[in-house]
């Protein structure tokens, strides 16, 4: 009955996400197949307003699983980018996508999307403070030493990194040879973005209908303090905004798969600014902080991992205050029971998926015979 239980959830949470899902892969295919991103290094190098606001521009365009946003990240530092602009590059290009915001909407509604955006404009705005205040220029250079002494060892070890540096190289020095078209560029993009997050998104829908089936709600209740009214608002906003982060950190889920787990969270019990440090986190997980310390030594992945969780756990907190301020609170749910209305019913999302499931299909299919040309 459990079983029973725990795929239904699978199936619905699957459901729900599949035709955002695929739209916004099918987007920001074709906008990386026409938009030119040559030159992002170039661009993003100077460490001012332009420079990153430029990073955050090619971050949102270029749409990318964690895993290959650290792997652009390290890219830029060695090209010359600052740090500042390297993090709101890899921010920006896990959270501030189509992808993402279109799975926000269908699952938490549209006040997670507004505090997606302003969310993510300040965790760039604080992030870009933090590194410049707190990571002097002796860690910089230790960190770009150990980039030179490992680049070769990474690549030969690392899968991940491996894959995603040459998806990237793909990407950034594919110049369309005789008899390609950018529709089938952008069906090659398609290929590759599915290949690189479709395990973690698979990852976030099992562990989030695992827990919405087996976690019962009064453990989500103590878990984010929902009956200790005497404890000041600012404690309980703290509280679930680090308990978000922790979260993230240890359920090992990053890109889009951890919206899935973030809704949730949502109708567990925690707070609006609690999902959205726990939607930011996806930079912080285990499996990235293994990336950075590989990337750039131990003492910098220990300064990031810092940086980082302070930067999102104040991000958390003042998005909370804010939207309160501004009258946009979403109103809570009242039992982890309502997160999954039946949805197999002949409406939009029925016919939304009956076109873009076999529209996906090919689109996968031709994007990898285009990648072994």
């Amino acid at each position: 009955m459990l079983l029973q239980h725990i795929f239904t959830e699978l199936l619905n949470m699957a459901w729900d996400i599949y035709w955002p899902l695929a739209l916004g892969f099918f987007l920001s295919a074709i906008i990386r197949a026409y938009v030119p991103s040559s030159a992002i290094a170039a661009h993003v190098g100077r460490p001012d307003v332009k420079g990153l606001s430029l990073s955050v521009l090619f971050g949102a365009l270029s749409s990318s699983c964690s895993y290959a946003a650290v792997s652009m990240g390290r890219t830029l530092v060695v090209k010359g980018a600052s740090w500042a602009n390297a993090i709101a590059f890899m921010i920006a290009s896990t959270n501030l996508v189509f992808e993402i915001f279109l799975v926000i909407v269908m699952l938490l509604g549209w006040p997670f999307f507004a505090g997606e955006i302003v969310g993510g404009l300040l965790l760039i705005l604080v992030g870009t403070l933090l590194i410049r205040w707190l990571l002097s220029s002796q860690s910089v250079e230790q960190a770009k030493k150990h980039i030179q002494q490992t680049e070769t060892q990474v690549l030969a070890h690392d899968p991940h990194a491996h894959h995603h540096q040459h998806a990237a190289h793909t990407e950034h020095t594919h110049h369309h040879p005789a008899g390609s078209t950018r529709w089938q560029d952008a069906m090659m993009y398609f290929y590759m973005d599915v290949r690189m997050v479709g395990k973690d998104i698979l990852l976030g829908v099992v562990i989030a209908a695992v827990l919405a089936a087996v976690v019962p709600p009064q453990v989500w209740m103590v878990l984010f303090l929902k009956n200790q009214v005497q404890l000041p608002t600012f404690v309980i906003t703290v509280w679930n905004a680090v308990i978000g982060i922790l979260v993230a950190v240890f359920s090992f889920v990053c890109s889009v798969g951890n919206i899935l787990l973030a809704a949730v969270l949502w109708h567990g019990g925690i707070n609006f600014g609690g999902v959205i440090a726990f939607i930011f986190s996806d930079l912080v997980t285990l499996p990235i902080l293994l990336v950075y310390r590989r990337y750039f030594g131990t003492k910098m992945m220990f300064r990031l991992f810092f940086i980082l969780f302070l930067s999102i756990l104040i991000t958390g907190v003042g998005v909370d205050y804010l939207f309160q301020a501004l009258g946009w609170m979403p109103s809570h749910p009242a039992t982890v029971a309502s997160l999954h209305m039946p949805s197999f019913a002949w409406n939009y999302k029925t016919i939304l998926n009956l076109i873009f499931i076999p529209l996906s299909i090919a689109a996968y299919f031709i994007g990898k015979v285009k990648t072994k040309v």
